[in-house]
């Protein structure tokens, strides 16, 4: 089991991410703005976090970046979730510290793949 952040300002879809999540047995915190997601990673230090790129506020890519500079949680698997389909979105995200990069509409089973393999990575970085 792992504890898993889910940040997306559509509250449906967070919920959707967060039921297949914990359907296979991980905790999953849901919040819906990237202010909340900073307060929240330092708190709880999640072991995934799952982020959306276009939310009101502070966007996806600045909570990456702001994650990436954290002491505390520099080395969390980032995956971003996001509608943005741009090549151009990808090298954004990527070079601002993403982990990797799926697109909405999503296949459940393709984000249960990508979140194991950002988990067992993020379990080597601990090592």
């Amino acid at each position: 089991m792992a504890h898993i952040l889910v940040v997306d300002d559509d509250e449906l879809l967070g919920e959707t991410v967060r039921a297949i999540l914990e359907s296979e047995g991980h905790a999953v915190g849901y919040v819906s703005s990237g202010e909340a997601a900073i307060e929240t990673i330092a708190l709880k230090r999640p072991d995934l976090i799952i982020l959306d790129a276009m939310m009101p506020g502070i966007p996806g890519e600045e909570v990456l970046r702001r994650v990436r500079a954290s002491d505390g949680s520099y080395r969390t698997p980032v995956l971003m979730l996001t509608a943005r389909r741009n090549e151009s979105d990808v090298q954004i995200a990527m070079r601002a510290g993403a982990d990797d990069y799926l697109k909405k509409p999503f296949d459940p089973d393709r984000l249960l793949a990508h979140v194991d393999i950002l988990l067992e990575s993020g379990r080597k970085r601990v090592v």
